[in-house]
């Protein structure tokens, strides 16, 4: 069974359109039929002027037979003029009247027999010598003055209350017209007003859902880079915007997967390769000693010390690859505690300078103008240095490599930076230096210059502390490794340091 929740959002807006025009045009059509067919139609009983029967005509006649009762009031010689005036007015609405002295007529209608006239209204008045009455036969008054002998006599058909009803001429057309072009005006703005709302709700409510099934299906495609805009923000402006949103999400999330993905697969392709290198080596040494390629015990030794070489190279690929492991998969505990790294390295360069000049690598150390306080572990922030300081002298091209440790306090950073005058690093490589087993050497041709774990491993303890990393080109030539992290006050308690 069809249900209003199956019709379709348009038809259900057209309904309720039409139903909002409908009821008011009918009701109006009902109104104007009811008031042209009272006028038409006019009875005792529902002739709608008797609703204002003080105004209008009725009022005039009032006002009227009024004046001429005072007039026949006044003493002294009939003054019939000035009385033919309140009668001329009556005779306007239709009433015929006769003004009557000491048994003469002075005055009656044109047109109109006295004596008909005087019978209708003695009738009317039962033998009475005052009367006015207003009823369906019409309009009877009789005035005797007792002090002038003055009578005046009226009758005729009201239009408000006579049996006969309006008289036809052109007001009546004129309130048949008026009453049809309100009806029928009514009834086109209502229509116009209708079909207007209409036009614009179907706007404002289907365009955004039209967007947003094509947006919908875009993202089925898998196409997710389809922009849904709209500026409208109401309701349905706001579910798009989050549907939006989602899709954004989606986006990003499919971008860290494709992203997680080509770093497992040169993951998986990096240990391959630098774990087939030493092993090969290290069966080719075996094999030489089997088959007696290594004669003497001089050589024989030789392919020993080598084959241990390579095993210590194979140990210590593994020990750094299961470390990286356990850092991706935060099993490894860090114990964090409030250092001024200020204080820090001034240690750590009054006690490695001498040796690291030994081994080829000068170091300069340039203090901040404040502690710089942060949160480390002494043991893993060891580790960051010692990769940064190990790489800084494995690819130096020359016999010694400068490095400068610089401290900033910026803000609530503390900013350390790392810089070599050695070879660099091509710029296109700076943003993927720190990816798992990514090197410069595509070829990996030399495993022990490093697996390209080390710099891996370092951003994953820099991001466990909370911190930042990326390589900048050194001004001169050289690489600069920039750390971020965050300031504490000097009031650190130990439970934030709890990981």
């Amino acid at each position: 069974m069809l249900r209003i929740r199956d019709i379709s959002l348009r038809h259900r807006l057209l309904v309720a359109n039409f139903t909002m025009v409908f009821v008011p045009i009918a009701i109006l059509t009902v109104l104007g039929f009811l008031l042209i067919s009272g006028l038409r139609f006019s009875s005792p009983h529902n002739d709608l002027t008797t609703l204002w029967p003080e105004k209008g005509p009725a009022l005039s006649i009032q006002y009227t037979v009024s004046s001429l009762r005072v007039k026949a009031e006044r003493p002294g010689p009939l003054k019939v003029k000035d009385m033919r005036e309140d009668c001329q007015v009556l005779e306007e609405l239709g009433i015929a009247t006769a003004i009557i002295r000491n048994d003469q007529v002075a005055y009656v209608t044109p047109g109109i027999d006295f004596r008909s006239l005087a019978d209708r209204v003695l009738w009317k008045a039962h033998g009475q010598q005052t009367v006015m009455t207003w009823d369906g036969d019409g309009f009877f008054f009789r005035y005797t003055s007792p002090h002038s002998g003055t009578t005046v006599i009226a009758a005729g058909n009201t239009p408000f209350i006579a049996k006969s009803g309006i008289r036809e001429g052109m007001a009546k057309s004129v309130i048949q017209t008026l009453l049809l072009f309100i009806v029928g005006t009514a009834s086109a703005i209502i229509i116009a007003c209708g079909l207007i709302v209409s036009r614009v709700l179907s706007r404002q409510i289907l365009t955004p859902l039209a967007a947003l099934r094509t947006a919908a299906a875009e993202i089925e495609k898998g196409n997710l880079d389809y922009e849904l805009t709209l500026s409208s923000r109401d309701e349905l402006g706001r579910t798009c915007e989050a549907f939006d949103h989602m899709r954004r999400q989606l986006r990003s999330a499919r971008l860290a997967q494709e992203k997680y993905e080509q770093n497992r697969k040169e993951l998986i392709a990096g240990i391959s390769h630098d774990l087939s290198t030493p092993l090969t080596l290290l069966k080719g040494y075996a094999s030489g000693i089997l088959v007696g390629i290594a004669k003497t015990a001089e050589k024989r030794h030789h392919y020993v010390e080598l084959i241990y070489q390579n095993a210590c190279t194979l140990e210590k690929l593994v020990d750094r690859l299961f470390l990286f492991s356990k850092l991706d998969l935060g099993q490894v505990s860090f114990t964090m505690e409030p250092v001024s790294l200020r204080d820090y390295f001034a240690d750590f360069t009054a006690e490695n300078t001498a040796r690291l000049a030994e081994r080829g690598l000068i170091l300069h150390y340039t203090p901040p103008s404040g502690p710089a306080r942060t949160a480390i572990d002494r043991m893993q922030f060891q580790r960051v240095l010692d990769n940064l300081l190990e790489n800084a002298l494995k690819y130096k091209q020359c016999p010694t490599v400068n490095l400068d440790l610089r401290l900033a306090e910026t803000g609530h950073s503390v900013v350390l930076t790392v810089a070599d005058d050695g070879p660099g690093v091509p710029a296109a490589d700076l943003p993927r230096l720190f990816d798992s087993f990514y090197r410069t050497d595509a070829a990996r041709t030399d495993v022990k210059k490093g697996s390209g774990l080390g710099l891996a491993i370092v951003k994953q303890i820099i991001t466990t502390l909370h911190g930042q990393i990326h390589a900048e080109e050194t001004p001169g030539g050289g690489l600069t490794v920039v750390i971020t992290l965050p300031q504490i006050e000097e009031a650190y308690h130990e439970t934030h340091l709890d990981h």
